[in-house]
């Protein structure tokens, strides 16, 4: 009699463990599907790559080719931020150091600000060209300034990619644009990773990247921010809560732009790489926010 009692005891306790490994298998199916892509099979953005991360835990949510390396352009600038915010917080630097510009640092190409060598600038009207109106003389400018020389700053960008566990990233200069002497690249992961780094460590940053427009204190010039779904009427590129954070472009990296938006309590940050046009940066950014806040 005994000897039945525990045979059943026994088959009670077999089929109360089969059942909370179900239920613990089931749990996992249904976290797995939301962290592992918000339903891919249903769910494509028309990017070369992209990553949704959640701005307070750095969870990767959604991501699209999120480990392979491409040309990053200005969001690599994202970078030059950090490295200066960092200065600044440990007081090596401060926003009023008079910072002369070099000729190479005056002529540099693309996006740019009104710049002379041998003239001196506040290192907040650099701050502010590069991070708003993603200005390269200005980021050429910064990073001269921390590092002696551009391939001193390149090897500063670096070390601090390392150091922030970007597995992926190779930094040549402190603005993206390509020369002989090749360009940055860097994953989807690894941008998103640095922007979760920089709005977390220098959450700051937002309250300048989401100013339409700044105005720069020593030469009057008005710099427009470079994030068109601050400025847009178009409900197709406006998202609730934007308040940053870069863009970039270079005929390698096609368009680009790492967003973050806010709701309530709730951060999260975008990457979108290599879209053909410039509004389509923006749409897939929104469509992938969007998507994001639909979930908790």
């Amino acid at each position: 009699m005994k000897r039945k009692k525990g045979r059943r005891l026994l088959l009670l306790m077999l089929i109360a463990g089969i059942a909370g490994i179900w239920t613990w298998i089931q749990a996992g199916e249904e976290e797995e599907s939301f962290l592992g892509g918000l339903d891919r099979a249903f769910f494509k953005l028309d990017a070369r790559a992209a990553v949704l991360v959640d701005a307070e835990t750095g969870d990767v949510l959604y991501e699209q080719d999120g480990d392979t390396p491409y040309p990053v352009a200005s969001m690599s600038k994202m970078m030059t931020e950090y490295i200066l915010l960092e200065a600044i917080r440990d007081k090596r630097v401060t926003w009023e150091d008079n910072v002369e510009v070099s000729e190479n640092a005056a002529t540099a190409e693309g996006a740019r600000v009104s710049l002379r060598a041998g003239e001196v600038y506040p290192l907040r009207d650099l701050y502010e060209a590069m991070a708003v109106g993603s200005a390269n003389n200005a980021a050429v400018a910064i990073g001269e300034y921390l590092a002696g020389s551009t391939t001193n700053f390149a090897a500063l960008m670096n070390q601090k990619a390392q150091e922030l566990g970007l597995k992926s990233s190779q930094f040549v200069n402190a603005t993206g644009l390509v020369y002989s002497y090749g360009q940055n690249q860097m994953t989807a992961k690894d941008v998103g990773r640095l922007a979760y780094r920089l709005v977390n460590d220098f959450p700051e940053i937002v309250e300048l990247t989401s100013d339409p427009q700044v105005q720069l204190n020593s030469t009057g010039e008005k710099v427009t921010n470079t994030n068109l779904m601050l400025l847009s009427q178009n409900e197709s590129l406006r998202v609730s809560g934007m308040d940053g954070l870069k863009t970039g472009f270079t005929d390698e990296a096609g368009y680009c732009f790492t967003g973050t938006a806010k709701r309530e309590d709730r951060r999260l940050i975008s990457v979108v790489m290599g879209t053909d046009t410039e509004v389509g940066r923006f749409t897939e950014t929104k469509k992938l926010l969007e998507k994001g806040f639909s979930y908790r």
